[in-house]
């Protein structure tokens, strides 16, 4: 099941299977792309529960069932300003990639590893700290992606497969939760038959995964602005068919 072709203007889709009451449910999708802003904004005025039971939230599905009452949200963001974020907090990266200025950052092979227990609470076992974080490995080959914007469209088409698992599930732009909050909140319960949204809405204020601990000392800057090179590595490097049904292009 593909996305509607609406989608590019909406920036919101929901499918529910079946008639179980949706009670809770697990906000997916890659790290800097807004899923820690939508858990909490459904948290902050629904009635439905958070859950992290489906496994790592930015890895691949890898889920053995989906249950009937759970709801599945894949938070999406426009690669542009996606990448800037993972440049500046690039979560689980080893100090090599750290250390490289934005341009090579962007263009290098993707090498994470397991570097802080906390991050990972619960789904790694003993002896696990330094090896790779294998969710951020080819989920068929195991090779490490060839840059970040090719683990980014691995991902996407991995995560929007959701629409084919005859789950509850839905898909956001993150851009437009942050933008239309009440109205994402009213879309949603109304999708999955659930309460409607708290009388009184209480927005998100507090900045959310911002707490990076680099590895390395005086990383690189961010840079000001895209250069043409970069930006044209980006447009060559994405797959620009899923981009467009997203809605984004560049």
């Amino acid at each position: 099941m593909p996305l509607p072709p609406d989608f590019a203007q909406t920036g919101l889709h929901m499918v529910r299977t079946g008639g179980t009451v949706v009670t809770r449910y697990q906000v997916i999708g890659e790290r800097s792309s807004g899923t820690n802003f939508v858990k909490r904004l459904l948290g902050r005025n629904t009635d439905l529960k958070p859950t992290e039971a489906l496994g790592w939230k930015h890895g691949f599905p890898h889920m053995m069932a989906i249950p009937a009452d759970m709801a599945v949200i894949l938070v999406v963001r426009s690669a542009d300003t996606w990448v800037r974020s993972m440049f500046s907090k690039p979560w689980h990266t080893t100090p090599a990639m750290q250390a490289l200025p934005f341009p090579d950052f962007i263009r290098a092979p993707w090498d994470t590893i397991i570097d802080r227990p906390r991050y990972f609470e619960g789904l790694i076992p003993n002896g696990s700290i330094g090896t790779p974080l294998q969710h951020d490995r080819h989920p068929v080959t195991g090779a490490r992606f060839e840059n970040l914007f090719k683990l980014r469209t691995a991902k996407l088409q991995s995560m929007l497969s959701l629409l084919n698992r005859d789950c509850t599930c839905a898909v956001i732009r993150m851009e437009d939760a942050q933008a239309r909050p009440e109205e994402t909140l009213e879309a949603i319960t109304k999708a999955f038959g659930t309460a409607p949204p708290h009388a009184a809405y209480r927005p998100v204020v507090k900045r959310l995964g911002s707490k990076f601990k680099a590895a390395v000392p005086d990383r690189p800057a961010l840079p000001d602005t895209w250069t043409n090179a970069d930006m044209n590595h980006l447009r060559t490097e994405i797959d620009t068919e899923i981009e467009a049904q997203l809605g984004y292009r560049y």
